[in-house]
């Protein structure tokens, strides 16, 4: 493949191209890395947290302002896990149990972190501020931080499907979704790189004549180094070199990828865990979107959730997750695997004329996982807000109600939790863009 057909695909699928010199270091790096696989599912538009992990009920028909249209007394409860009994007979014909099924299958891995603070109704401010922490431009998404600090040179490191990306050049962020470009990559020398019968593939070379070719690049380049001096020409030559070269890499992505993957976030899912299998990465943020839901807010909250509903829990977000909780298990990475589900900010109390909600800076997350073997604690909501979806100082210690020593949730402190989970809090790459939070809340604690 020539090196600008390869440039051309790498930047159709994100890949960064790295320095030649250092391929075996960044495999062995790669090798090296044990830590979790980071997914961070940003729902754009801002999700209805009442509608779904926050839940306030409408006092009854005479309640002039409801909250959602389903009562207080019907909200159902799995532990100390409480969610939104959506039904929708009278719109659509069908008893809406997504939520139902999810949440009683999966209350014990959950921790509800509610309450959240984010201090605007703005979406890219939101959406910032949900994943950095703080409210200013420029700064790095958490995932970003967190694949610098442990695989900084590895073309995959850092994955993105959508959501706040920034880097703030502490790493490369890959951009995938081009499956065949993915494939034309790894096997350049395979003119039918998609069949799945070894006998009938078509190569460019026999495989004798592809060894040759390697070895004659190889010998030439290994020449060419000695003659230089300068590290600007070595880099150069080494970026070279690795253009030309293939990648080993993409090799191992693509023999670690299901025949057909899917689509939505469960195949945004199965291309994050391929790369990770195949040390190529450390964090990735998947995408869920449609939560603007200015109109018609109870009907497009359980379409987010439910999907089609065919079978199981169907393919909105909530089946979404539990397939990609089968997929990690039996793929071997669920307990070597967090989740953390967030969004721009929550909806506003009560609804609009045309049965929407619009935007509200208080929001929820969603967070469950492994670290490095044990178990995030499950079955825990943290955080209070009111009757009207107002948010509750809690005691940072307690995480009781505290009117007096209490503290607002809000992003800076998810993202120290994350940082400190991560095991990056104290890394100088950390340290460049502080959060401006000094309490911990327990987000992340393991049984």
């Amino acid at each position: 493949m020539e090196r600008r057909d390869f440039l051309k695909l790498a930047s159709m699928t994100g890949l960064a191209v790295v320095a030649g010199g250092a391929a075996s270091n960044k495999a062995a790096a790669a090798n090296q890395y044990t830590g979790p696989l980071w997914l961070m599912i940003h729902l754009p538009g801002g999700w209805d947290v009442t509608n779904v992990v926050d839940p306030k009920g409408s006092n009854g028909p005479t309640d002039p302002d409801p909250m959602n249209h389903y009562l207080a007394s019907q909200i159902p409860q799995a532990g100390n896990i409480r969610w939104a009994p959506l039904q929708f007979g009278d719109i659509n014909n069908m008893n809406f149990t997504a939520s139902d099924l999810f949440f009683n299958k999966w209350y014990n891995d959950l921790t509800i972190v509610n309450g959240i603070d984010n201090a605007t109704n703005s979406h890219d401010a939101g959406t910032r501020v949900t994943w950095a922490g703080s409210l200013a431009e420029g700064r790095p998404t958490v995932a970003a931080l967190i694949a610098a600090a442990y695989l900084p040179t590895a073309p995959m490191s850092f994955i993105t499907f959508g959501g706040y990306d920034t880097t703030a050049g502490v790493v490369g962020a890959s951009r995938l979704g081009n499956i065949d470009a993915l494939k034309r990559i790894a096997y350049p020398n395979e003119l039918n790189y998609n069949e799945q019968d070894p006998t009938k593939l078509v190569r460019y070379h026999t495989d004798v004549t592809a060894q040759r070719i390697s070895d004659a690049r190889k010998a030439r380049y290994d020449a060419l180094m000695k003659q230089q001096r300068l590290p600007r020409v070595q880099t150069a030559m080494s970026q070279l070199y690795t253009a030309r070269l293939g990648s080993n890499e993409l090799n191992q992505l693509t023999a670690n990828l299901p025949d057909k993957v899917d689509n939505g976030l469960l195949g945004q899912a199965e291309l994050a865990i391929a790369a990770y299998k195949s040390g190529l990465c450390v964090s990735a943020n998947l995408s869920f979107g449609g939560w603007d839901s200015h109109a018609n807010d109870d009907q497009s909250v359980a379409q987010n959730l439910q999907g089609n509903m065919q079978t199981g829990m169907g393919d909105g977000l909530l089946g979404s997750l539990d397939a990609i909780l089968n997929y990690a298990e039996a793929q071997g990475v669920r307990e070597n695997m967090v989740i953390c589900v967030g969004s721009d900010f929550g909806r506003t109390p009560g609804y609009n004329g045309g049965n929407g909600k619009d935007h509200w800076s208080i929001t929820s997350m969603m967070i469950m996982g492994y670290l490095n073997g044990q178990k995030i604690l499950g079955n825990r909501t943290i955080g209070l807000t009111d009757p009207r979806h107002n948010p509750i100082n809690i005691n940072p210690a307690t995480l009781e109600e505290d009117d007096i020593n209490g503290i607002r949730i809000t992003p800076g402190h998810v993202q120290r939790a994350i940082r400190k989970a991560a095991g990056i809090d104290t890394n100088p790459i950390s340290a460049q863009f502080p959060v401006d939070v000094a309490e911990d809340l327990p987000l992340f604690a393991t049984a």
